[in-house]
């Protein structure tokens, strides 16, 4: 088996993420110029992609960018 197959078998890691990559809900409401509290409700009917980390909601900068490409990146 060659170097090259090997590294094929892998199973893929996902990307860290930065804090650049993540989002508060006052910077998405910003990008998408609306209310915070628009944002808010967008993510807990599952609208716009975030998680949910103890109190907080955070949003990933690709998933919101995908939402508003349509998917196409």
């Amino acid at each position: 088996m060659t170097p090259h197959q090997i590294a094929q078998d892998r199973p893929t890691t996902p990307p860290r993420l930065s804090a650049r990559d993540v989002m508060l809900g006052r910077e998405v409401a910003a990008l998408l110029r609306m209310p915070v509290s628009t944002v808010e409700d967008l993510a807990r009917r599952g609208e716009l992609p975030s998680v949910k980390v103890g109190r907080r909601r955070l949003y990933i900068r690709t998933q919101i960018e995908a939402v508003l490409t349509g998917g196409q990146q």
